[in-house]
């Protein structure tokens, strides 16, 4: 049995840990889900006032005091993510099966391909603000090769394409995941394969049958990161947007920052829309980790 001391101990060393936790996360739990009941503008305690759910009754689709660009906001992000998530995952296990090749100079391709996930926001917003320029963007210019001026896509300019554009730069940015699924592709046993090909398994039923199953748990990872990131987008949104866009580009947590930040500061409010946002995301999340508990295959290799 554990002596006194080392119990002592352990509580030692756990306790800058529950001290943070207490202090950094759920204290200022706390106060945002007490504040999204108030109406407050940030600047004067005094200025406090009690409003309940009016709050999140604005946030309600349809109702009578319905915040139009909230609603606005909420269905752009749930938009973006459903394009930008599985797309990513695509390119990024794309590359990691070609990457996972054993040739000369791989390291090199590798490190180019994972180089745009470590390049800041700014630049990288800096560099696709030029490239999809309509007015002198190298895009619009090639495509004006085989397309009519006239029908030359508006890209972060109009409300229609400004989603799809950002949609592309989340996929340009997959070198993340893709280092997860390369080097879950590493530990998958070459016996498995060389089994699979002895039973007549072609490329595509190898890589369904042995390749999936086994990166499975990468593939659930990604995917639940991957859904928190795009629900959060903001430093994108915050950048490229532009009123020629129609909102086209307003994401929640642009909306958020927005009523926090600019006058006349509603702090409740934007408490508020993080509650709704943290509820969107657990709703989005549970669901796929109940059932990654039935096809996610979590074998060690031996």
């Amino acid at each position: 049995m554990m002596s006194r001391s080392w119990r002592d101990t352990g509580w030692a060393f756990a306790l800058p840990w529950m001290i943070g936790m207490v202090t950094l996360t759920l204290v200022p739990m706390w106060m945002s889900w007490s504040l999204s009941l108030t109406r407050w503008d940030g600047l004067s305690l005094g200025g406090i006032e009690w409003v309940g759910l009016t709050h999140y009754r604005a946030l309600i689709p349809g109702a009578p005091s319905t915040d139009e660009r909230a609603i606005k906001a909420v269905t752009n992000t749930l938009v973006y993510t459903v394009l930008a998530v599985p797309l990513n995952l695509m390119a990024a296990m794309g590359l990691a099966l070609l990457l996972s090749q054993r040739l000369r100079g791989m390291a090199i391709f590798r490190t180019v391909f994972f180089l745009p996930y470590m390049l800041s926001s700014v630049a990288t917003v800096m560099m696709w603000s030029w490239l999809f320029n309509p007015k002198f963007g190298l895009v619009n210019r090639v495509l004006s090769v085989i397309v009519a001026p006239d029908a030359l896509p508006g890209w972060l300019y109009s409300e229609f394409w400004c989603k799809p554009t950002l949609v592309l730069m989340h996929v340009w940015l997959c070198g993340g995941p893709m280092l997860v699924f390369l080097a879950a592709l590493q530990r998958v046993s070459p016996s498995l394969y060389e089994a699979a090909a002895l039973d007549g398994a072609g490329r595509w039923r190898r890589f369904w049958h042995v390749t999936l199953p086994q990166v499975s748990p990468a593939i659930l990872f990604n995917l639940v990161i991957g859904l928190i990131f795009a629900m959060q987008t903001f430093d994108r949104a915050y950048l490229l947007y532009d009123r020629s866009q129609n909102h086209g580009l307003l994401f929640l947590m642009l909306h958020l920052y927005r009523s926090a930040f600019d006058a006349p500061h509603r702090i409740g409010y934007a408490s508020a829309m993080a509650w709704v946002l943290f509820a969107l995301i657990t709703l989005m999340v549970v669901p796929i980790l109940m059932m990654g508990r039935r096809v996610v295959f979590y074998a060690v290799r031996r």
